[in-house]
């Protein structure tokens, strides 16, 4: 066995630390490369394409088989059943805004808000998170998250003018009954 004295002890002990330590953090590039950048938001901007064009084809080729998604109505789906209820976005417009990306090795993250319309009117407002890996010399697209921000301002409004309108007609047909004459049976 070999027999070590205490100063080459601690000098072994204080580089198995280092190489414990800074080989994980070399690992973790949080902040993505202006090329990594550029790549990932060009995939970023084909997948929005595709899926506001209703490209079905080109959508199974950029969503990998692992693709899970968390809408921002609550629904969780694999890449079969949200490929059952492809095309529902078609003809949509979005707005993308405070976007980071964040890469870790072959994984890139994207954050942000995203603002959907359809015919300039706002539907949905939403938080995103999306998942890609570089894999097999491609980028897929293997994860969705979004989470409502809340209503879109003027939904208030809409439901105040329909409750106003309901409340008009039911009350018209309250006085109407209490107007109708009793007729009498001889």
């Amino acid at each position: 066995m070999l027999k070590l004295n205490l100063f080459t002890r601690r000098i072994l002990v204080i580089i198995l630390f280092f190489l414990c330590v800074v080989q994980p953090l070399l690992g973790q590039t949080f902040a993505a490369t202006d090329s990594l950048t550029k790549t990932v938001n060009a995939k970023e901007a084909e997948m929005f394409n595709v899926i506001l064009s209703a490209d079905k084809p080109s959508a199974d080729k950029i969503v990998g088989q692992d693709y899970i998604t968390i809408n921002a109505d609550g629904v969780l789906q694999n890449k079969t059943e949200m490929m059952k209820d492809f095309g529902k976005f078609k003809g949509a417009t979005v707005i993308l805004s405070d976007k980071q990306i964040r890469s870790y090795g072959n994984l890139s993250i994207i954050t942000g808000r995203a603002k959907f319309h359809f015919k300039s009117i706002l539907v949905a407002e939403i938080y995103y998170t999306e998942t890609w890996i570089y894999r097999n010399g491609k980028w897929d697209f293997i994860g969705w998250q979004g989470t409502m921000t809340g209503l879109p301002s003027y939904y208030p409004v809409i439901f105040t003018i329909l409750g106003l309108i309901l409340f008009y007609f039911i009350a018209r047909l309250l006085v109407k009954k209490i107007r109708r004459p009793q007729i009498k049976a001889d």
